[in-house]
């Protein structure tokens, strides 16, 4: 997949300031970065096909395991390039792609910040990066349960992981608008849920509800809804 560097600006403040990349819950402690350089793509852009994010870096930059876990799949793929699939031990499955090597194979047991591989430029690349994708459970070939990594990495390290890379605008694309008072919206698209949209943001339905003044969870494509206060 391809990495693309959107021009150097300044988001970082509205990111953590918004809000809109906390987690929930059960997803309070966040994991570490899989990688060090500059996030250049998001997850949900490319007409809502791209299911992970992405982390520009040169190659041979080590690649580490954001939490517990054992290798599911090592492999070459001819679109992932050499990838491995790690099954964490909180029930999400880590894909690492792209990669320049691969220093683990099917079966190892690893531990968070284990180095088990170094960035590359393989499969379906046009340029060195990470590919990093998450999965609620186990990956399948649909990515049906691809989730947005953003919410379960550690927020410190977006000031690090942000310089040159996407612009406010792609930002505000994926993750809502600000308004004036801090709050972050977003417009509802044909076929979005109250249920959906509420796991994107990593909130609850009811709190959805609240927020935008809703007795009943219908909602129409074009209205703007409060996502974070």
């Amino acid at each position: 997949m391809k990495a693309r560097i959107f021009g150097i600006v300044t988001i970082v403040a509205f990111i953590v300031g918004s809000g809109s990349v906390q987690g929930n819950a059960e997803e309070a402690e966040q994991w570490i970065w899989p990688t060090e350089g500059i996030l250049t793509d998001l997850f949900g852009t490319r007409h809502a096909k791209h299911y992970g994010i992405d982390i520009a870096a040169p190659i041979g930059t080590n690649v580490e395991t954001v939490a517990d876990g054992k290798v599911t799949k090592s492999y070459p793929s001819s679109t992932y390039g050499n990838v491995v699939f790690i099954k964490q031990n909180n029930g999400y499955e880590a894909v690492y792609a792209h990669l320049h090597k691969r220093l683990v194979k099917q079966g190892d047991t690893v531990r968070k910040g284990q180095i088990i591989g170094e960035v590359g430029s393989t499969g379906r690349s046009s340029g060195s990066h990470l590919h990093f994708e998450v999965h609620k459970g186990n990956w399948n070939e649909h990515k049906t349960n691809a989730v947005d990594p953003l919410p379960l990495l550690d927020e410190e390290k977006l000031y690090a992981y942000l310089r040159g890379g996407v612009t406010r605008e792609v930002f505000q694309s994926v993750y809502g608008e600000t308004t004036n008072d801090g709050k972050v919206k977003t417009t509802v698209q044909k076929g979005d849920t109250l249920s959906n949209i509420a796991e994107k943001y990593g909130v609850s339905v009811s709190t959805l509800q609240a927020w935008n003044n809703l007795d009943e969870t219908t909602i129409y494509a074009g209205e703007k809804l409060i996502v974070q206060q």
